[in-house]
């Protein structure tokens, strides 16, 4: 089955997804143009996606809610992870699961998934996430800073999905918590 996709406005910026019916295989961060989006699209896809503006019609509504500033605890669609390999799917997986407006550490994600001492691998795994917002890799940080962000405006913009959830004022506390052997 092709893949459809469309591109839409937020407060932030233009949008793009990628899926068929409820099943999401990319979301592509606000850019300021839309031909940017669709460049980034066509990338992702190979140019054998096909144009549906109807495409996750709830999940537009939520992500423009979300850049809107509007809490958004579960996302109306389901997740196509098939491009990724089993040990970044477990890595997104358990990043998906971290709450609105909560930090976690490199570190501690890889704990949490019985990879101890894998801090790395869990930064390059969520390097690769295909759906940034819906697996919120930006809730993911260093011991001692934000860490990376490999999405349009690098670390400007997981600040500022930070700040937008509210979640960079406490990050500063949080890190004085952790443990810093990562």
């Amino acid at each position: 089955m092709r893949p459809e996709f469309c591109v839409f406005e937020t407060d932030w910026g233009f949008v793009g997804l990628v899926g068929n019916n409820h099943r999401i295989s990319s979301l592509i961060l606000p850019l300021p143009e839309p031909t940017l989006v669709a460049q980034n699209i066509n990338r992702v896809c190979e140019g054998k996606q096909m144009e549906n503006p109807q495409l996750l019609p709830g999940l537009q509504e939520q992500v423009k809610a979300y850049f809107a500033g509007h809490r958004i605890e579960h996302w109306d669609c389901e997740l196509n992870l098939a491009g990724c390999s089993d040990f970044t799917r477990l890595v997104l997986l358990a990043a998906a699961l971290i709450p609105y407006g909560t930090v976690q550490t490199y570190g501690n994600l890889a704990r949490e998934i019985g990879c101890n001492r894998g801090a790395r691998a869990v930064g390059q795994a969520l390097k690769r996430n295909p759906l940034p917002l819906i697996i919120p890799c930006h809730r993911v940080v260093a011991s001692v800073g934000l860490g990376g962000f490999t999405a349009p405006g690098a670390l400007q913009t997981k600040k500022a999905l930070l700040e937008l959830e509210g979640s960079l004022n406490r990050l500063k506390q949080y890190q004085q918590q952790w443990p810093s052997s990562e």
